[in-house]
């Protein structure tokens, strides 16, 4: 079995595990966290969409994979979690925020979201500190409902207003 990576600009990453015979899986993870899977039965035929998830469902399937022991949760704190999405997002040069750290932007307090890590390079920072510098191109890992990510880009975005 063979694992190969791509990135795709704008799409997001495909990930494709061959298996003997010419067979293969691929999963499409979407920017916005949606995952498309296809089954290739051997190197002739066409990839058939076999199902899409969302980041959520994706989960949960890799924690069965996983054999991740988990037990099932109160219908009504699963229905309070369901909105809140993780995503990667990326400080753009000319944003307010650079040079600033996240306790000066009060991102939590202003947005809603929270910063999981900081991918700076090569590096990740997990578990940034309220003292953690924020820097043009890193980008965030940050969690939060589609309110508090809208919120987010916005604080994000940089000045266009020209005095």
């Amino acid at each position: 079995m063979k694992i190969f990576e791509t990135q795709l600009p704008g799409v997001g990453r495909r990930y494709q595990v061959s298996f003997s015979e010419g067979k293969a899986l691929t999963i499409l993870i979407h920017n916005d966290g949606q995952r498309d899977v296809f089954w290739r039965e051997n190197s002739d035929a066409d990839s058939e969409e076999l199902f899409t998830t969302t980041e959520r469902e994706a989960q949960k399937l890799a924690e069965i994979f996983d054999g991740t022991f988990f037990e099932p949760v109160d219908d009504e704190l699963d229905d309070a979690l369901s909105d809140a999405r993780i995503k990667w997002v990326s400080i753009p040069s000319g944003s307010p925020v650079i040079g600033k750290t996240i306790s000066d932007v009060g991102v939590r307090t202003r947005t809603g979201v929270s910063i999981l890590a900081v991918e700076r390079g090569e590096q990740t920072l997990p578990n940034p500190t309220p003292g953690t510098e924020l820097r043009a191109e890193d980008v965030l890992v940050v969690v939060g409902s589609g309110e508090a990510h809208k919120a987010f880009e916005e604080l994000l975005a940089p000045d266009t207003s020209h005095g």
